[in-house]
């Protein structure tokens, strides 16, 4: 008699009762409907994909139901595998249970913490706090799970917390981060000192330049990794070693992405990537202080690393339902997500308050209150391109004359602006070029420039923060012809020379280091060294704001450090009186943090607006 039974050994198999698998696989339905799942066939059996998931399983009996039906043959799934998918449906439900319970801090898992913390408090140099203990122990015990916590707020150290239990419990050899090639430094300090005379880190660092392509990364990877306990690999490379990084961190790994707000974007190249890789690791870990700066479609890919086998049956959320939720669902997305994060603010972890941020305004000249009406006319009907244009005649008007295109600058500012592609050719008349070529610095320039003269003279060092090249590089010099010991980092330093450059600060071989968030804004700290930061130029992005303001705000400021922000603002005459664009700026982005702060108050995801909404705030009382 035929029959098919479908049994998991370690692996889905179909075995044929009075049946060859060559009569099977010769037919319409094997080819076109039951091939794309199967390894491999011997004579009465037929093997399935070890990467199938329950989802795949449960499709797979449908299948062989229906054609066994058709076929009237006896069709049987074993029970082992019905448990298996039912143990895998309930899985998510009780990882949400779990998630709340430790949250919550329920007596019942008060044993299980304890044991927890003596197990890491043994195998760490450094200890964690008892906020980021619990913090370490929700990521360990939820296996796949995500921590906003705050910039500054040690969630590094966190990690590495999971990171010294599982390998203590011999699950884990390793850690693969994924992150930003300027975070790399960050995590090969924080290993040093949380392992320090216990665990040396022995790194693998993806974008060394030994490792001159794709190739060479792939090897290493497949034959350089099996002794390194910290392996590095940044969003650019990630997609050209996927499979390699797939099969790795299958076993004996645990999976980090940090800043992982960069692969939030369905289909994008980044997100492509980052999904591949984590689809079978069993430990997964998502990191970022901001977690949807735009808008709730930011957790789509995200839940996805966490989850992809049981995203649709748990989570559901297409991406349209998520592009504009009203108030009830908004309520009902964070009632689904909140179990499977862990989010704490600097205050809670004790870092001191930073001082009160200082203001310092400059008055225009006449120049540039001429250039200002000029500039206005000529963008009234585009607004990023005057917030841009504004920003350059603030520190050199000089730098009005280059050709502007909006998309190079699009990153620096806000990822939902849309319309990037424009170009400006600067084509003024003769009479204004000749206005903008006669100007000298900009009196927002010399500003910054004697403040920063000054707080040099006081025996500090200082940060100062930009937004163009331009203004970096001019300024560095204008500070040296006065004496002064400075260095700059941007896009185009190289990660080796940014680590010396870094290292360099720390020990106190310079006074000034000139930088801009995109280049430094993440996982960078300058605490123990730096305590003044000077905002020169800087956009609307709270995500950039925050970023660069934790670099010297961060836990492990001992009681009582100061920490001071002060903002340049350059004060124009209108027909309707002073107005500043700075001003409205920062007043914007004040509001913006009062958002995310009071989102964490009340255990939610914030959403911020478009940057659309936010040039309609900032140029509002400015006549257009």
């Amino acid at each position: 008699m035929t029959a098919w039974t479908l049994d998991l050994c370690g692996q889905l198999i179909l075995r044929l009762t009075g049946q060859t698998a060559a009569e099977l696989t010769g037919g319409s339905f094997y080819k076109l409907s039951l091939r794309r799942y199967v390894s491999f066939v011997e004579e009465n059996e037929i093997f399935f994909k070890d990467s199938l998931t329950y989802v795949d399983y449960k499709k797979v009996i449908r299948m062989l139901e229906r054609e066994a039906a058709n076929r009237q043959i006896p069709f049987a799934a074993d029970d082992r595998v019905r448990a298996y998918i039912e143990s895998r449906e309930t899985y998510v439900e009780e990882r949400s249970r779990l998630g709340i319970e430790i949250k919550n801090r329920e007596e019942k898992l008060l044993d299980r913490f304890s044991t927890y913390k003596d197990v890491v408090d043994a195998n760490m140099s450094r200890g964690l706090r008892e906020q980021q203990m619990w913090d370490s122990f929700f990521l360990c015990a939820m296996a796949k799970a995500a921590n906003f916590s705050v910039p500054g707020s040690g969630k590094t150290a966190s990690v590495l917390g999971v990171y010294a239990y599982l390998k203590v419990k011999e699950l884990v050899k390793r850690i693969v981060v994924i992150c930003p090639k300027n975070a790399f430094g960050s995590w090969i300090d924080e290993f040093t000192v949380c392992f320090d005379g216990i665990e040396p880190p022995r790194v693998l660092n993806i974008h060394d330049p030994k490792y001159g392509g794709a190739l060479a990364r792939r090897n290493a990877i497949l034959y350089e990794s099996g002794d390194k306990n910290l392996i590095l690999v940044n969003f650019e490379s990630a997609g050209s070693v996927s499979i390699a990084l797939r099969e790795l961190v299958s076993k004996d790994t645990l999976l980090v992405f940090d800043e992982v707000h960069k692969v939030k974007r369905p289909g994008g190249e980044y997100a492509s990537a980052a999904l591949e890789i984590a689809e079978g690791a069993p430990y997964v870990i998502a990191l970022t202080g901001t977690p949807i700066p735009n808008s709730y479609t930011d957790i789509y890919n995200l839940l996805h690393l966490l989850f992809p086998d049981d995203y649709d049956t748990f989570f559901g959320f297409e991406p349209r339902f998520l592009k504009d939720p009203n108030d009830t669902e908004k309520a009902m997305i964070n009632d689904k997500l909140q179990p499977f994060f862990c989010r704490t603010t600097k205050r809670q972890l004790g870092v001191p308050e930073a001082n009160p941020e200082e203001i310092k305004q400059v008055i225009a000249g006449e120049t540039e209150n001429r250039l200002l009406q000029l500039l206005k006319m000529k963008y009234r009907k585009n607004k990023l391109g005057l917030f841009i244009r504004l920003l350059q005649m603030e520190s050199d008007p000089k730098m009005l004359l280059q050709t502007l295109s909006l998309k190079d600058f699009a990153y620096l500012l806000d990822d939902s602006v849309e319309n990037t592609e424009e170009i400006d050719y600067a084509d003024y008349s003769e009479e204004i070029r000749t206005l903008i070529e006669n100007c000298g610095d900009s009196v927002k320039f010399t500003a910054c420039v004697n403040l920063a003269e000054n707080t040099v003279l006081e025996g500090k060092t200082l940060i100062i923060w930009c937004v163009f090249r331009d203004s970096i590089r001019r300024l560095s010099e204008a500070l040296e012809q006065r004496g002064g010991r400075v260095r700059c980092v941007y896009g185009e330093v190289p990660l080796e020379e940014r680590q010396q450059i870094l290292s360099d600060f720390k020990n106190g071989r310079f006074q000034v280091l000139i930088t801009n968030p995109h280049t430094l804004a993440e996982s960078v700290s300058l605490h123990t060294v730096c305590h003044d930061a000077l905002y020169f130029e800087y956009s609307y992005n709270l995500v950039h704001l925050l970023q660069s303001k934790d670099r010297i705000h961060r836990l492990g400021l001992p009681e009582g450090q100061y920490t001071q922000y002060t903002y340049l603002q350059l004060l124009y005459e209108t027909e309707d009186g002073h107005w500043s664009m700075d001003a409205a700026v920062l007043d914007r982005l004040r509001e913006k943090e009062q958002t995310m702060l009071r989102a964490i108050d009340e255990h939610i995801l914030e959403t911020l607006p478009t940057s659309e909404e936010d040039l309609d705030l900032i140029f509002r009382k400015l006549r257009l």
